[in-house]
């Protein structure tokens, strides 16, 4: 990194924005796909993005049903993983544009 010095301190942190805007992005769209009897489970994933190193970002629930509901639910199961399965090649693209420039 040092080598190639400010250009890649750049693509570094641009890309961690760029990690975070598809992290948010997911947790909505996985909030809008999940099922809903309360709402708890939607709002505990809309919040739930957060920083948890250097250019790497997480999202979920911490709820004690959220795993059940993801794996199990009749017609809403896997609404996590769905999206971040729709938004893999978009993010890489993304990243790539990125680090290539």
């Amino acid at each position: 990194m040092r080598s190639f010095g400010d250009k890649a301190s750049n693509a570094a942190s641009n890309v961690d924005k760029i990690t975070e805007t598809y992290t948010r992005k997911m947790a909505n769209e996985s909030s809008a796909s999940a099922p809903v009897l309360t709402g708890a489970l939607r709002s505990d994933i809309a919040a739930s993005p957060r920083k948890i190193g250097d250019g790497q970002w997480e999202y979920g629930s911490g709820l004690p049903y959220a795993r059940r509901q993801e794996y199990e639910h009749s017609t809403n199961s896997a609404f996590i993983r769905n999206t971040v399965w729709n938004n893999e090649t978009p993010y890489k693209e993304a990243v790539k544009r990125e680090v290539l420039k």
